[in-house]
């Protein structure tokens, strides 16, 4: 007798998305890694700018550009590693053990929620990030374009709504939380 499709396919259906969620985890790491780098560029800059005030008397040009736009992408690129990897901060209480079935579902509501917030945000950068585009802005002292800003907060925002996504079908379909 054969079995119906459904059944037979459950076990790919987990390893695909298995499979999706190790694939996301591994894009986030190297993102993370990009932002942390951006991180140590931006130390540079400010150590930079501290030892020429002292040695040459005078501020490095540039530097608050730099490091704004250094911050910005370590931020934004580190927010879908923490969703990705479950480093965000959590609370455990203690009717965790006595509530289960409440807590099965607050546990699957999170992702879908994170993914959600994640991208009503993107949206809503998106509109803002055309304007910056639109307008030409520039930043202060370097005449960085504006909108290479925007891209990482994009980036970073969609990334956290795909890495959102994925975990919660991640709970869906394989009970697994992050």
């Amino acid at each position: 007798m054969n079995q119906p499709t459904h059944i037979r396919d459950e076990p790919q259906l987990y390893a695909a998305v298995r499979r999706l969620d190790h694939i996301m985890t591994r894009i986030t790491d190297i993102f993370a890694f990009a932002g942390m780098t951006a991180l140590i560029g931006a130390i540079a800059v400010v150590v930079a700018d501290i030892v020429w005030r002292r040695i040459g008397g005078q501020s490095f040009i540039g530097a608050v550009d730099l490091t704004q736009f250094c911050v910005m992408a370590a931020a934004s690129w580190a927010i879908p590693h923490a969703f990705s990897t479950g480093a965000h901060v959590t609370v455990d209480l203690f009717g965790k053990r006595i509530f289960r079935r409440f807590f099965y579902i607050i546990d699957a509501l999170i992702p879908l929620t994170g993914a959600a917030l994640m991208a009503f945000l993107f949206y809503l950068s998106w509109g803002r990030a055309m304007e910056q585009l639109a307008y030409g802005d520039v930043s202060q002292n370097l005449a960085i374009p504006m909108i290479l800003f925007w891209v990482f907060l994009l980036s970073g925002l969609a990334l956290s709504t795909l890495v959102c996504f994925v975990k919660f079908l991640k709970f869906v379909f394989t009970g697994e939380t992050i």
